[in-house]
């Protein structure tokens, strides 16, 4: 009997673990985009302003309270002045030899889409085309939302 409960667990075990992974395989987010696709994408980010369909339909889970727009400031400290600026004015250090300056994070311009989740999802991947690194998984999703809410204080008014 006991013999057959270890057997039968251990198939179960690996049933779901199998299920798991095929889920995770199955998943957009776990997909590559084709590299004839993925360099029309980044160079479509060359092209001028546009938006993320998928990125801005994220909603921000984060509320955007004193507590979340002073952590948010801290990180942005930590990790976007350096080409973004004090004041998001894409005037940092390493901005003025960038190949493509860095964003003002406080004018109504958003190359790559004004929404929140969109916003997320540029601070998330990067924009390898304009040097923007990836901080995912530097930072976590909610260390993100909290950059994003910060950005926002500095920034024009939520339109979306």
């Amino acid at each position: 009997m006991m013999h057959f409960t270890v057997r039968s667990s251990l198939v179960g075990v690996t049933f779901v673990a199998v299920l798991g992974w095929t889920a995770a395989a199955a998943s957009p987010a776990a997909q590559q985009k084709p590299a004839a696709e993925q360099q029309e994408h980044d160079e479509g980010h060359e092209a001028g302003a546009h938006h993320h369909a998928d990125a801005a339909a994220l909603a921000n889970p984060e509320s955007s309270t004193p507590a979340s727009i002073a952590s948010g400031q801290k990180l942005y400290a930590a990790n976007c002045t350096n080409c973004h600026g004090t004041g998001g004015l894409g005037d940092g250090k390493m901005g003025a030899s960038m190949k493509v300056k860095p964003a003002n994070l406080t004018d109504a311009s958003w190359k790559h889409g004004d929404t929140d989740g969109e916003i997320f999802t540029v601070i998330k991947t990067g924009i390898k085309p304009a040097g923007m690194r990836a901080f995912s998984p530097k930072l976590t999703d909610k260390q993100i939302w909290d950059v994003v809410n910060y950005v926002r204080s500095i920034g024009p008014a939520k339109s979306h």
